[in-house]
């Protein structure tokens, strides 16, 4: 048999997907309706990704109510905070948080430093800063942006040299600080056990 032969015998097969959720799925999009519902004023009409004053605020106490949840990392392994949540159920949870446009201080945490830390970590770095992400209690920023380099690390011109356990910024600046209230300028340091201290400058 050619394989055309074998082509045309896997045309002719019909494939039927199934793209409806599960009862289990749709039971928990109820959930997650119910929750949205009591946690998210009817007027809460703000961009999640520019939070000021009050709306900062608010932000972080909703946060700190999908942490009760265990909704802040939903994935993540139960020993971190997680509830080792399967996709289709990550997908629900990520489609309702999105038609309420709800806030989430834990983003940078959760996306960027959270993954980093299980996978590369020690179990000591793991203890210290994995439960403050999936608590909503600490606030992960990323402040190495540049002007003419966006994120892309490759193209930064800011440098640092060793000063004994301490990194020292000698040239350049961060044009914005992510995440975070208010976007300044910021300098940053790194002890010997790379925790990045940010300090924002006016």
């Amino acid at each position: 048999m050619t394989w055309l032969g074998l082509w045309e015998i896997g045309a002719a097969e019909e494939v039927v997907m199934d793209y409806r959720f599960s009862v289990d799925e749709d039971a928990f999009r109820g959930e997650v309706k119910e929750f949205l519902r009591g946690a998210i004023p009817e007027d809460w009409d703000y961009d999640p990704f520019e939070l000021t004053g009050e709306t900062w605020d608010f932000a972080k106490e909703f946060t700190k109510k999908l942490a009760s949840k265990g909704w802040v990392a939903p994935a993540w392994p139960k020993e971190y905070g997680g509830q080792g949540m399967g996709y289709m159920k990550q997908v629900v949870l990520s489609e309702e948080l999105a038609y309420s446009r709800a806030p989430n201080t834990a983003l940078i945490g959760v996306t960027y430093a959270g993954p980093t830390i299980i996978v590369y970590g020690n179990e000591e770095q793991k203890q210290q800063f994995i439960p403050g992400i999936t608590s909503g209690d600490i606030v992960w920023c990323q402040g190495y942006s540049e002007r003419n380099a966006g994120s892309d690390i490759a193209w930064l011109q800011r440098r640092a040299v060793r000063d004994g356990d301490d990194y020292v910024i000698l040239t350049g600046a961060s044009s914005w600080l992510g995440q975070t209230r208010t976007r300044r300028n910021t300098r940053g340091s790194a002890t010997s056990s790379r925790q990045w201290t940010l300090r924002a400058s006016a």
